[in-house]
């Protein structure tokens, strides 16, 4: 589903990211993902979904709620979601940009917890 250069792309910065699916839907899988400075924890495990869910466009679950003070402070929903037959957590943050690529989406999400 993901382009392969799209892909490709987006490991050289995270050489960790892995394709995970699930319902059909499929995921982009980020050990160790760095949050931006200030952010308590500095790393947590990452999950991109870039299409559309929850009625978002697309969302960046994390595998715990962060401490941080950038825009995205409403943690939405209020109790984790299971994906992968693991509990995440997401902001309400809603990326409207259109075309973006994996590397760029992702970075669009990582923008709501900067100062």
């Amino acid at each position: 589903m993901f382009p392969q250069e799209q892909i490709d792309t987006l490991k050289t910065l995270y050489p960790n990211a892995s394709i995970a699916e699930e319902g059909g839907v499929q995921f982009i899988l980020l050990e160790n993902l760095k949050l931006p400075e200030g952010t308590s924890p500095s790393s947590v495990t990452g999950l991109l979904c870039p299409s559309d869910r929850d009625g978002y466009p697309s969302r960046l679950y994390l595998s715990q709620q962060v401490t941080h003070k950038g825009k995205g402070q409403n943690w939405n929903p209020k109790n984790s979601v299971v994906i992968l037959g693991k509990s995440w957590w997401a902001i309400s943050w809603k990326i409207t940009k259109k075309e973006l690529t994996l590397t760029d989406l992702l970075l669009e999400h990582l923008r709501a917890f900067r100062q």
